[in-house]
């Protein structure tokens, strides 16, 4: 390449006689576009790199659709025509700025923009980076947005010339947080063909999304599989008197466990040097290890967990010092260590808000918010950083939470978070534009959500902002005015259907408004079928909750049209990148247990029943129920008041039952009250008390029929509170499980 050589080595070595020449120099402009003709070409490197050839393909396709004009792409600067724009190649008269030889300026994913009248250099440590600046051009310096996935979200100003202006002569930006993964979960996902998947992926790119490089995600079944903990048994946890091999979690105080999960990592980093961190998350769910040294290994879960990741974290940097393990303080092991744990340099730990309120925001007086912000500053005094898990929208309707997502963002940082990997747990109006909202306040701290909004509504609705603003805020006002804590049952209070009805009457309007410009009217249509979608949902909800409680034929009709009406709507909304998935199986769940033959088990082999009892679950499938009512989250109790509900257990003709324990119970005992668990084998004329005053609360935790039952046909199953003087959810959820011969 005629006097000049392209050097593909990272930013590593630099020349500091030509910083000061460089830096001191005037700002000047660069013509990519002159009236709607190239004045430039994309220079790529020679060896192929997947990422930023797609950055450099749409860097094309977004010069295209601004001006009109095709740029070349390259790889030779013998065949460059006009303003060469290097992506990632440095030419070795370059000078650059100092900071480039220190690569901690740009970690992970950071990049400098360089450019004068003669050319322009695009270029970071990693390709990630290298994309990341042509996003941040076509952005920052020239107004390009991508408000939601796919063509229909793109905002690309119309300009027959394009200049570019950089102060100074370079731009260096570092992403203000390290992992920017706010992520739609499979409930989105498993419905989206792979256009739609192609363009999510796109999306999440072009607004900067990644950051480090890694995984997450629960992982101690993959390190600690259940058949090694049958070739090793004391692996396993221990719970309900026994070595549980694949049923839950591990033996946290096992050096062995130590042992093998560092091997794992030594040799997924070896194998795998391009990854920053990687999972040493445990299993969702319960199963936690209850051996006497578990127990005296430290004050709980959490501080044992941290132990062990520590543990883990010294043997692993011996090896490979820069590399981090993620560990998760959720659920189980939320609640933090009561004694004070260092954690090890080398700790990304996640933490999740769950079991809390998930509507009003981190900082609200409320008792569960309150809970949380103890349980996470005490959890950052030993902590070397954490990334946030916050739940986004479990709830088949819209979301638009942007004032709680500046506030959260806000307390995180103060506490010295340093990355946000949120779950979005379905999509609809809203969803989309929070996590756009995401991506830009994680790049740049500075940017905050008030002002990105005024410049959403106006470029994404155009004469229809202040409409579909005001809708937007009365969804965000009454759902922050109610809370939530994350379950269907709160849905009705979230989204009244008067708001509904509302809302469609302000789309109607809004739609005249921009009746000429069909790719508005495409996307407020969009926010109309979630819209109508909500309602259906809503239809279908109240349905269920009249069907439990009564338990009638024609309420069971009424459940059945209702499911499907909201099945065949949001089945016609595949492929248009509207909404996802997990409230269509929820329906389709619920449609087949309205067929469920409750209590009966007619074939010989395992057999199983649970039920959330929310609005009453399946509780008309109950022999009698008296004293409790029905309510939101399952069977109240009043004060001073006594329940009970009895279930008739029966097995096919000729079987009869080997085995049975209670699973996934939560039976309350009152303080100063009484509960009980009996047992009939005679239809009730005489009962056996299997359990009494025990507060069974979920988690792994079985309690055992099996000397009451062995051997019968039939029996009856009784759950008994006397309740004293507050009002109790006596029973929220409750199974039973075992076997048939």
């Amino acid at each position: 390449m005629k006097g000049s050589t392209l050097i593909l080595r990272l930013l590593v070595v630099v020349v500091l006689s030509a910083v000061v020449a460089l830096v001191a120099a005037p700002a000047s402009a660069v013509t990519l576009i002159e009236d709607g003709q190239a004045n430039c070409t994309i220079i790529v490197p020679t060896e192929q790199d997947a990422t930023i050839q797609a950055a450099a393909d749409d860097l094309q396709y977004h010069l295209r659709k601004m001006s009109g004009a095709e740029v070349p792409i390259v790889s030779s600067v013998g065949e460059a025509k006009g303003v060469p724009i290097y992506l990632r190649l440095i030419p070795e008269d370059t000078g650059l700025p100092e900071p480039l030889c220190q690569l901690e300026r740009y970690y992970p994913d950071g990049f400098i923009i360089r450019a004068n009248d003669r050319r322009m250099m695009l270029a970071s440590p990693r390709p990630e980076g290298v994309a990341n600046a042509v996003y941040g051009l076509l952005e920052d310096h020239l107004g390009c947005h991508w408000f939601t996935p796919g063509e229909i979200g793109e905002y690309i100003p119309k300009r027959d010339t394009v200049n570019i202006e950089i102060p100074g002569g370079y731009e260096l930006q570092k992403p203000s947080l390290e992992l920017r993964s706010p992520w739609y979960n499979g409930n989105v996902g498993n419905r989206l063909n792979d256009q739609e998947r192609t363009q999510m992926s796109k999306w999440r790119t072009r607004n900067r999304a990644g950051g480090m490089r890694g995984y997450g995600g629960h992982i101690w079944h993959d390190i600690f599989p259940k058949s090694l903990q049958e070739q090793e048994p004391d692996l396993a946890p221990f719970y309900n008197g026994k070595r549980n091999p694949g049923g839950g979690q591990i033996c946290m105080s096992n050096p062995r466990a130590v042992e093998i999960a560092a091997r794992f990592f030594i040799n997924l980093f070896t194998n795998n040097p391009g990854l920053d961190h990687y999972s040493f998350t445990q299993n969702d769910g319960a199963g936690w290890c209850e051996c006497e040294k578990c127990q005296a290994m430290a004050s709980n879960n959490g501080a044992r967990m941290l132990i062990l990741s520590n543990r883990v974290a010294e043997k692993l940097a011996e090896v490979h010092p820069d590399k981090r393990i993620t560990i998760l303080p959720y659920d189980g092991t939320i609640e933090p260590p009561e004694e004070f744990i260092e954690g090890h340099r080398n700790l990304a730990p996640i933490i999740c808000s769950s079991c809390m309120e998930q509507i009003r925001p981190k900082t609200d007086d409320s008792n569960s918010c309150n809970r949380y912000r103890r349980r996470v500053e005490r959890w950052m005094t030993m902590l070397p950083r954490a990334w946030s898990y916050d739940y986004i929208g479990w709830y088949p309707g819209p979301w638009p939470l942007f004032t709680k997502l500046q506030g959260d963002q806000d307390y995180y940082r103060s506490l010295g978070y340093t990355g946000i990997m949120d779950e979005y747990l379905g999509r609809d109006l809203g969803t989309d534009i929070h996590m756009w909202l995401s991506f830009r306040i994680a790049w740049d701290e500075n940017l905050k959500v008030a002002d990105l909004l005024d410049e959403f509504y106006l470029a994404y609705f155009g004469a229809a902002a202040d409409e579909m603003r005001s809708i937007y805020e009365m969804f965000e006002e009454h759902m922050l005015s109610v809370g939530g804590t994350g379950e269907m049952m709160d849905v009705p209070r979230l989204y009244p259907m008067a708001m509904i009805e509302t809302a469609l009457n302000m789309i109607a309007e809004a739609k005249q408004k921009v009746a000429d410009n069909p790719t508005i009217v495409s996307r407020i249509e969009r926010d109309k079928n979630s819209l109508r979608l909500t309602n259906r949902w809503l239809n279908f909800w109240s349905a269920l909750g009249k069907f439990r409680r009564s338990g009638s034929a024609a309420d069971r009709q009424h459940v059945a049209e209702a499911g499907q009406a909201y099945l065949d709507f949001i089945n016609s909304l595949d492929g248009t990148l509207t909404v996802g998935g997990v409230h269509r199986f929820i329906v389709q769940s619920e449609l087949e247990d309205l067929n469920d033959p409750g209590t009966y088990f007619a074939e010989p082999g395992e057999f199983s029943y649970k039920d959330g009892l929310n609005d009453g679950g399946k509780s008309y499938q109950a022999k009698s129920r008296s004293g409790f009512v029905i309510g939101t989250y399952g069977l109240y109790l009043e004060p001073n008041q006594t329940g009970e509900v009895i279930y008739d257990i029966r097995a096919g003709e000729g079987l009869s039952f080997k085995d049975a324990r209670l699973v996934n119970m939560y039976l309350f005992l009152p303080e100063g009250g009484h509960n009980r668990v009996e047992v009939s084998l005679d239809q009730g004329q005489s009962w056996t008390a299997a359990y009494e005053d025990v507060h069974m609360h979920g988690g792994m935790a079985e309690y055992d029929l099996t000397e009451h039952i062995t051997g019968a046909n039939q029996f009856l199953l009784k759950f008994w509170i006397q309740n004293t003087d507050k009002e109790i959810v006596g029973m929220d959820h409750w199974g039973i499980k075992g076997r048939v011969e």
